[in-house]
């Protein structure tokens, strides 16, 4: 198996989610949607990802953070 990568913001969006090192629940919650790249995550709106059962603030503060984007609700990429 490959091994995991830690979500940056260089990820290309190509990347699969499976092969992207997220708490299990995220992992989950995202396949369950049928999410399947770091792109199509890219793609939804905060709105859109908070509607996903189980998905709540504290996952999608976790996801925007890893991925570099901002967030309607106030979630901002760390600095370097």
């Amino acid at each position: 198996m490959s091994e995991l990568l830690d979500p940056t913001p260089e990820l290309p969006d190509d990347t699969p989610l499976e092969r992207v090192r997220f708490a299990s629940h995220i992992q989950n919650v995202l396949r369950s949607e049928g999410l399947k790249t770091v792109g199509e995550v890219r793609q939804e709106s905060d709105d859109t990802l908070l509607s996903f059962q189980g998905f709540g603030p504290k996952s999608l503060a976790v996801l925007r953070e890893g991925l570099g984007l901002p967030s309607a609700y106030g979630v901002r990429p760390r600095r370097s």
